[in-house]
């Protein structure tokens, strides 16, 4: 029976009355295309082979001239150590990488015997920002291992057994830690966290060349080993500022942490670190995230200032630290200390905050607590000497006309000086109350 459903699929041979050149035509157009279409793709994967070969001779080089020339580990074994990235493998997920936990040989470790360590892997999504970032950590943090593969940079760092300070310090809240160590509740380990914390804030503040700014201060970054000692962690937003400057621009960070000067200028400074440790020092004490407050305090800096103001600011201290031989004239001098040295790193106005020296001399008790005013001061921008410390301000003002002033001139000047919602004019004579 003839198919009457559709056309055979498949092309008929030419005919005997077909035209030779016609025919010899299609083969070689045929060909041609092919000849292109390989042309293409060769130049396409040879030139994305120069590339990357170009950006790995590139880091290698950048690499081994850092102080201490971090140790180069073989991918190979990085990728077999963690089941080529298995789900399974995974500590956790940030911004710019994933952190993968394995054991690396003794070969591939360079000790003689298996370390565990964690691996962060660079994401490829950010392909523009990920060298620029997995350079900051390794250059800022020298003794990395690190490994490099088709154009995908890895970390390797010591593995710390306690994870993050976030996970043992906040009860709840999706933490694998639902019941506290006992070591997070002995106040000596937690005055021993903030030590640790303000030692290494110290060192990248005024050791490190350059200054470096961390920009990014908080409980989950900050790493605990075996005993409980804290790490400064994850410098991958952390800027180095050059000799002859004190500021980086550009926000990074975390709300909660990040300081209301910061927030206004868009300049990360000491101060700004300094702000977010305060921040840290008041949650270590107290046991709280810095927005698990009252909504009447907003935040625990308005929430421990209030108790220092009504003179019942042990009131602040986590209840699982009040217990037995804490009670201790000692203890109870220790906790007075950080609580008053955290509303004095966290004061509005970064001018008045301590430096990370006086920091170190307050916790190793060289120098006395810091006096902090009973009242919260109220948060002023400008600074009270912005004539004097930013010339740009006094220009932006004396040339201000709102009678003159066209909607781009108001749009840039508000990223300066925040605008009165009675006049449109900005608040420069008056404090901003930032919360």
């Amino acid at each position: 029976m003839d198919d009457v459903t559709g056309q055979d699929n498949f092309s008929s041979p030419p005919q005997p009355g077909s035209s030779l050149p016609a025919i010899l035509s299609s083969i070689f157009g045929s060909a041609a295309v092919i000849a292109i279409i390989a042309t293409v793709l060769y130049f396409y994967f040879n030139s994305k082979y120069r590339r990357w070969k170009n950006e790995q001779d590139k880091l290698a080089k950048i690499m081994q001239g850092l102080p201490g020339v971090p140790a180069k580990i073989d991918f190979t074994a990085i990728k077999k150590a963690t089941k080529n990235f298995h789900e399974t493998m995974k500590l956790g997920k940030g911004g710019f990488g994933a952190v993968y936990r394995c054991t690396l040989p003794p070969a591939a470790s360079r000790t003689g015997q298996g370390m565990e360590v964690a691996v962060k892997k660079f994401l490829q999504e950010v392909e523009d920002r990920r060298y620029d970032d997995f350079l900051a950590e390794v250059s800022i943090i020298n003794r990395l291992r690190w490994s490099y593969n088709k154009g995908v940079p890895l970390l390797v760092y010591e593995f710390m057994t306690n994870g993050s300070l976030d996970q043992h310090l906040f009860q709840g809240g999706g933490n694998r830690h639902h019941i506290r160590d006992a070591a997070i509740c002995q106040w000596d380990t937690r005055y021993c966290i903030v030590r640790d914390i303000a030692t290494g804030l110290h060192y990248v503040h005024h050791e490190h060349e350059p200054m470096v700014l961390h920009r990014d201060i908080k409980a989950s970054n900050i790493m605990l080993d075996s005993t409980f000692r804290a790490r400064l962690g994850d410098f991958g937003i952390a800027c180095a500022v050059a000799a002859n400057k004190s500021s980086v621009t550009g926000i990074a960070g975390t709300f909660g942490y990040i300081a209301p000067d910061y927030a206004m200028s868009h300049k990360a400074t000491r101060q700004t670190d300094i702000y977010a440790f305060g921040v840290l020092v008041l949650e270590v004490v107290t046991g709280k995230k810095n927005g698990d407050v009252s909504t009447d305090d907003d935040h625990i800096t308005e929430w421990v200032w209030r108790l220092h103001r009504e003179g019942k600011l042990l009131e602040a201290v986590d209840n699982m630290l009040i217990a037995g031989d804490n009670e201790q004239d000692a203890v109870i001098d220790e906790v007075k200390r950080l609580l008053l040295l955290g509303l004095a790193c966290t004061n509005p106005n970064p001018s008045i905050r301590p430096s990370m020296v006086e920091v170190v001399q307050i916790i190793t008790k060289l120098a006395p607590p810091p006096e902090v005013p009973l009242e919260r001061p109220t948060f002023v921008w400008p600074p009270e000497d912005w004539r004097i410390r930013n010339s740009v301000y006094s220009t932006v003002m004396s040339n201000w006309d709102k009678s003159a002033s066209t909607t781009t001139e108001l749009v840039q000047f508000s990223q300066e000086f925040p605008l009165s919602a009675s006049t449109g004019q900005p608040n420069v004579s008056t404090p901003v109350d930032f919360r």
